[in-house]
This record gives C-alpha cells, sequence and structure tokens, in this order.
C-alpha cells in the first residue's frame, strides 16, 4: 500500500513538471523535395511515420477498468511477484508529460521493472488502486486471491 501511495505521488510529482517538448523536425524540414518533373509530392515520405503512433493508440484499450478519457503511459512489474503487472493511468491531456525517462525513474524509485506491456493471458482480475491498474495473472493468483490483495490494499476490485 505504501508503494501505491509513493507511485501517486511521484506519478503527481513527475506529472506537474513545468517541461515543453522539443518540436519535433520530422514535420517537414527532413522530407525530401520532389525531383523535378515528378508526380510524387514531397510530403509522401512522412506518411509511415504516423502510422506506428496510431496502431500504439489502439493497444491499450484492451485494458479493464480503463475510463473513458484516460490512457496508459507506462507499465512497472514487481520482480519479486511475477502475478501482478501494473498499468499507469494518466488523462489523455497529460500523456505528453510522461516519457519512457520518467517512467523508468518512477521504476527504479519503487524498485520495480518498467517493461513495454503486461500479459493479457491468464489475468484473473484487475485492482483500480491509486491511479494504476493492477492485472492479477494466475496461476498464482485466483480471482479470490486477487480480490483479497486488491482490497487488503483499499483498492477497488474489477472482475
Amino acid at each position: 500500500m505504501k508503494k501505491l501511495v509513493f507511485v501517486f505521488a511521484a506519478i503527481a510529482l513527475f506529472g506537474c513538471a513545468k517541461e515543453e517538448a522539443a518540436p519535433s523536425p520530422a514535420g517537414g524540414s527532413s522530407a525530401k523535395a520532389a525531383p523535378a518533373g515528378s508526380t510524387v509530392p514531397a510530403t509522401a515520405e512522412a506518411k509511415p511515420e504516423a502510422k506506428p503512433e496510431a496502431k500504439a493508440e489502439a493497444k491499450p484499450a484492451a485494458q479493464k477498468g480503463l475510463e473513458a478519457g484516460n490512457v496508459i503511459i507506462g507499465y512497472l512489474r514487481n520482480p519479486k511477484d511475477e502475478g501482478q503487472c501494473a498499468a499507469l493511468v494518466a488523462p489523455e491531456a497529460e500523456k505528453a508529460k510522461f516519457d519512457e525517462a520518467k517512467i523508468a525513474d518512477l521504476a527504479k524509485m519503487l524498485k520495480l521493472d518498467a517493461v513495454k506491456s503486461c500479459p493479457s493471458e491468464g489475468v484473473v482480475g484487475v485492482c483500480d488502486a491509486m491511479g494504476m491498474l493492477v492485472n492479477y495473472s494466475g496461476p498464482k493468483y485466483t480471482k479470490e486471491s486477487a480480490q483479497a490483495d486488491c482490497t487488503k490494499g483499499r483498492g477497488k476490485f474489477i472482475e
């Protein structure tokens, strides 16, 4: 429970940083000009870069308990308990404030591992606790033991 409170405080601390992202140079300065007489527009090369972002946006929607307007900004896993994996949640408007480095720093402070995603197979329940959605996976956890662990930490158990 203390870790959850610390995670929430750390997310609030990192989220309140007044840093602004540097503008991306891919906006047109890196696009090659079309050769004379060519019918291909100069911006055609920028289109493939947008596809991976759109694909990444669709992935977090599968997380149980994710409310409308919120997005997953990162995942943390306790190396001592492979049955739990937490999805860090933030409002969509604040997503830009969190990058991989901030998530990695948070994981290091909490002695957890930052991972690319949580496993979706074998999930027996989800706990909404302190701005995180903690997935409980079997065989270590059953639905009942996951619910008991969640409510012990004052979380809200979601199927």
